[in-house]
């Protein structure tokens, strides 16, 4: 029955692949910027939320050293697994929880990120709560969330050539990534959980991938998609016609657009 499908040919679980294709591509770059945005210090002790495979947990433990203390979270074990494999030398507790109920006492860091994790959260008010429960006295608290989708070209290709060839719901999942857009959202959900000095704003990122066969068989693997050649040849034909633009002699280059807040406990 396998054999009947497409082969995407991209090895590995699907946290392996997200961290081998879309950390590089689209997320290492805002590391240094969002490390950069809380002004992380050396001997600082920070928390990242939803850290995923650790891209900025390494990081923030660069720029705090030996003498700081750095703690990636994540619900998901799968990309814990991955964390640990690529930790190094960098001295970094990785911890399995939850957002909305961690596992830390009060006042125990003095920085929270959470990077591309908000919008996937049940309860966000529950999370930032828990964030601030954490943060010591005038801790700082860094978010990043993407930004309208009408400024990802990517994604907009790819949720369209996912709903034309595999139905609407196949796509759901490309426009949640963008269900915190809207900066106003992002700063009344952080008033709601009583921070101060917020700050909010949009800034413009760039997303390469080799091509946009890369990118659609990236996601394609990534999430277990089982097709036929046909509809994977259909997928890989649509999106490299919507993202033509794009194409050029260093691969394919769009832009794409994120919300950054700062606040303070």
């Amino acid at each position: 029955m396998m054999g009947e499908f497409y082969d995407w040919q991209i090895p590995g679980t699907w946290a392996e692949i997200y961290d081998a294709i879309f950390i590089p591509s689209m997320i290492g770059t805002w590391s240094p910027l969002m490390a950069e945005l809380v002004g992380l210090r050396p001997g600082e002790r920070v928390l990242d939320v939803a850290c995923g495979t650790g891209d900025w947990t390494r990081c923030a433990a660069e720029r705090v050293g030996m003498q700081g203390r750095v703690v990636g979270l994540d619900v998901s074990p799968e990309m814990l697994d991955v964390a640990r494999q690529k930790n190094g030398a960098a001295t970094i507790e990785w911890r399995e929880g939850s957002a909305d109920a961690l596992p830390f006492p009060d006042a125990a860091f003095d920085v929270v990120c959470c990077q591309l994790g908000l919008m996937f959260f049940p309860d966000r008010v529950a999370a930032l709560a828990e964030m601030r429960r954490v943060l010591a006295p005038g801790g700082r608290l860094a978010l990043m969330v993407w930004g309208r989708m009408a400024q990802c070209p990517g994604q907009s290709a790819v949720a369209a050539a996912w709903a034309r060839h595999l139905g609407v719901e196949a796509s759901a999942g490309f426009h949640r990534q963008h269900i915190l857009s809207d900066p106003a959202q992002v700063h009344a959900l952080i008033v709601a959980t009583g921070y101060q000095q917020i700050e909010v704003h949009t800034a413009l990122g760039v997303m390469r991938f080799p091509t946009a066969a890369h990118l659609v068989k990236g996601y394609a693997a990534m999430m277990s998609l089982q097709v036929s050649r046909v509809v994977a040849e259909a997928l890989i034909g649509d999106v490299t016609e919507m993202l033509a633009d794009y194409a050029g002699p260093d691969g394919l280059v769009y832009p794409i657009e994120a919300v950054l807040a700062t606040a303070r406990k």
